[in-house]
């Protein structure tokens, strides 16, 4: 199950890879880019808080690029409880976000481009490590001349900080794919449901 797919790239990959895949998102454009991307792959609109999916029923998930932490620490919190809901007991829960450590080391970034068939793209970020929240704005000039422009917050969550986040849901920090510097460039963990 990919919590936040998108349009619908790692599916492919788990589909590629002859899996079951399941992807997940409350946008119904980006769905039907991923039904494109990844035909095969079963594809259900909903909330990450409150996923419409049956107990138990999946032994593993993903959450790529920090989809589950789009919001406050409650929202973190519900996400992950429905994730523990919705695995099967030892089932495992892959998320990468990126590191906190590294962002705060350089905690303003700047990034633009042009993007064929779309426009120019800006996006400027300043990233807090006292609350670990990642303030970013983008905006999109079109060939057109329309300006659209959108603010958004992430958390970044250490790993001492997302274990016992983690545990209150009923989730196991196992572990992180390397110890966290100023230079790793992100965080990858591995967190498995409590036995029942």
């Amino acid at each position: 199950m990919d919590l936040g797919c998108g349009y619908g790239r790692h599916l492919r990959e788990l589909l590629q890879w002859g899996h079951r895949a399941v992807g997940i998102d409350r946008s119904a454009l980006l769905l039907g880019e991923a039904g494109i991307e990844a035909p095969g792959a079963s594809l259900v609109r909903g909330d990450l808080r409150a996923l419409p999916l049956h107990a138990g029923t999946m032994a593993a998930a993903f959450c790529f690029y920090s989809s589950m932490f789009l919001g406050s620490d409650e929202d973190a919190a519900l996400a992950l409880a429905e994730v523990a809901r919705v695995l099967r007991p030892g089932g495992s829960l892959v998320l990468t976000t990126d590191n906190p450590l590294r962002l705060a080391a350089r905690p303003e970034a700047h990034f633009e481009e042009d993007v064929p068939g779309l426009g120019h793209v800006v996006e400027e970020s300043n990233f807090d490590a006292e609350t670990g929240v990642d303030t970013v704005h983008k905006s999109l000039r079109t060939s057109a001349g329309e300006e659209l422009r959108a603010t958004f917050t992430i958390r970044y969550y250490a790993p001492e900080e997302l274990a016992r986040l983690a545990a209150v849901a009923g989730l196991t920090f196992l572990r992180t794919d390397e110890p966290l510097t100023e230079s790793t460039p992100q965080l990858v963990a591995l967190l498995e449901k409590t036995e029942a």
